[in-house]
């Protein structure tokens, strides 16, 4: 799971940096542009999902079904797809 949100990030990052000629070292920074920028808001909700899953994996260390796996992978397909489009 933080290896899908982590890609996430990249992505968004690869996103920002042909947009805005930089990257955000926040995550909280980061939240806030996909949220607000008009096309990254379309990916908010799988970007979200994504930053929660790899919180979970991480620091309160719980265990995900196949289901979960299938889900994160199709937020970062979409996520993947948006951002591939737009660059």
């Amino acid at each position: 799971m933080v290896v899908f949100f982590y890609s996430a990030v990249h992505y968004v990052e690869a996103y920002l940096a042909a947009t805005m000629g930089s990257h955000l070292r926040s995550h909280i920074t980061r939240d806030g542009y996909v949220g607000r920028t008009k096309e990254l808001r379309p990916i908010f909700s799988q970007y979200s999902h994504l930053k929660y899953y790899g919180y979970n994996a991480r620091y309160e260390v719980l265990n995900f079904t196949e289901k979960d796996t299938e889900t994160a992978a199709k937020d970062l397909e979409t996520i993947k797809n948006l951002i591939s489009a737009k660059l």
